[in-house]
């Protein structure tokens, strides 16, 4: 069976009709097959996602639907960072509280208070950037598009393996992936960022987004295969 998100593409307006096999015979799935299989694909980010990636003219009737995923997915996280950096603050506040309260100051207190500057200063890098949501449809558009053209590794060619004298084994590039990564610099001009506030401030939003987005239509495209061989 090819590749089902190939099979998924098939939805889309075609010139060429898919529904007339080779001497007249019938395909061994259908576009029915097809719409029916993905019905069968739990609903929920991969699902939104196969679609976007795959079935494009599907999904511009529900963008909605994708859009409320991705805000699904990113605001618990962004409500995490901000409570750990809000009890960083405190802990921070409290340490200096604690200096010079009884008219001295120990080093002790300073150790504490220096290391709750530290431990803001870290957190505080590691949020992402304050602007974030207002660029979450952006940030959202340039993952979707990541995933979608497939960036397939040029030494597998999208396999994940390869041959090492007589074994098969993992790609060394891809690390058995079968893709490899944009560079820094087409993904900061994916969301309208030069190369060095990417790597400063949008790096981390963006791989995590990529990462948990990949995965999810990952998840969606193994389902979508598994009614697709019943229906075989």
């Amino acid at each position: 069976m090819a590749d089902v998100r190939e099979l998924l593409a098939r939805l889309n307006p075609q010139t060429i009709k898919f529904d007339i096999g080779k001497g007249g015979g019938a395909p061994a799935l259908t576009n029915q097959d097809i719409a029916a299989a993905l019905a069968m694909v739990p609903p929920g980010l991969g699902r939104e996602l196969l679609e976007a990636c795959w079935w494009p003219d599907g999904a511009a009737l529900r963008r909605h639907r994708l859009r409320d995923a991705v805000i699904a997915l990113v605001a618990p996280e962004l409500q995490r960072q901000q409570r750990r950096l809000a009890d960083a603050r405190t802990d921070l506040g409290l340490a200096e509280v604690c200096i010079g309260w009884a008219g001295t100051t120990t080093a002790e207190q300073r150790a504490e208070r220096d290391r709750a500057a530290h431990r803001l200063s870290q957190i505080r890098q590691r949020c992402w950037p304050l602007s974030t949501l207002e660029s979450l449809p952006t940030l959202a558009s340039a993952v979707i598009l990541e995933i979608a053209r497939c960036n397939h590794c040029p030494v597998c060619q999208g396999r994940g393996q390869a041959m090492a004298r007589e074994l098969l084994i993992n790609c060394k590039t891809c690390w058995g992936t079968g893709v490899v990564p944009m560079s820094d610099r087409g993904r900061a001009a994916s969301i309208g960022r030069d190369e060095s506030s990417y790597r400063q401030s949008w790096r981390g939003v963006y791989e995590w987004m990529l990462d948990k987005m990949r995965e999810a239509e990952q998840e969606a495209a193994w389902h979508l295969k598994r009614a697709l061989d019943r229906a075989a």
